[in-house]
């Protein structure tokens, strides 16, 4: 298993996950955040990387990973790594900037 290839999917596709998760704290809070980041967030992500860097998986595929497994995989690394990320990037930006949802 080529770990590093799936790092660097996971890398390519955080930012649009991130992004996204900003947008919905902005607008609905701190905890529609939170489940945005983990269930939402990786397929909007995946649906990004997918029609702005659609060429990119075919270094993926001939490395032997399908689709897929990449999304399984960025899946799985968002609940381990990123959520302790994220909550601790949310509990810092309520401290900093207070309640900002907009409902």
């Amino acid at each position: 298993m080529n770990i590093r290839a799936y790092w660097q999917f996971y890398k390519e596709v955080l930012p649009f996950i991130l992004v996204f998760t900003l947008l919905s704290k902005i607008i609905f809070g701190n905890i529609s955040a939170m489940v945005v980041f983990l269930l939402v967030g990786v397929v909007i992500g995946f649906l990004a990387f997918s029609l702005l860097k659609k060429e990119q998986f075919y270094f993926y595929y001939n490395l032997g990973i399908t689709k897929w497994k990449l999304f399984k995989t960025v899946f799985v690394i968002n609940l381990i790594v990123g959520s302790p990320i994220v909550i601790v990037l949310l509990i810092l930006s309520s401290f900093l900037f207070g309640n900002s949802s907009v409902i």
